[in-house]
């Protein structure tokens, strides 16, 4: 008989998000296994997620800075905060965090009401490694979206669909 490992509904330690150079493919790892696996979609501003107990959910723009974390429901989301994207709001049923830059490059912090409980770190060339240690139990929605502006911040403040032209109803052209 296997044994089936629970799902971890937030996360506190050490864990990584990776992925090959120039790929969209990333996995949340930590010292337990894959927590999730992630495909960013460049052309629509969105990402997919396959969390490791079956479930899915779509990360995708709702207005300008605005990103939420939809499953059956809207979960969480994610609201800029500043002009230059240096500090973001993350919300959800139960929690909320303040996302904000450091002065070093690729570091931002996780806080509540001031007080980092939870940081990340790109290498330093790029953001395909991001090593994540929260000192507190953070809810992977938090955790997952924090990594969707921090990756590709361009991509999380613009407007939806952006990028992919509008279909054209039929006879109407």
């Amino acid at each position: 008989m296997t044994s089936k490992k629970p799902f971890r509904s937030a996360l506190v330690g050490e864990y990584r998000f990776v992925s090959r150079i120039l790929s969209n493919d990333w996995e949340l790892v930590g010292q337990d296994g894959v927590v999730a696996r992630l495909r960013r979609i460049p052309s629509t501003h969105t990402s997919l997620v396959s969390l490791s107990d079956g479930r899915r959910l779509d990360l995708q723009p709702a207005g300008w800075g605005t990103v939420v974390a939809i499953g059956d429901a809207e979960q969480a989301r994610i609201e800029r905060q500043s002009w230059w994207g240096r500090r973001w709001e993350v919300t959800g049923v139960g929690f909320g965090y303040e996302l904000t830059s450091d002065p070093m490059p690729r570091r931002w912090t996780l806080r509540i009401g001031g007080h980092p409980v939870g940081r990340l770190a790109g290498t330093i060339w790029s953001y395909n490694r991001i090593v994540v240690q929260n000192d507190v139990a953070v809810p992977v929605h938090a955790v997952i979206l924090a990594w969707h502006v921090i990756a590709r911040p361009w991509e999380a403040a613009a407007a939806p669909r952006v990028l992919r032209p509008l279909a054209v109803p039929k006879g109407t052209a």
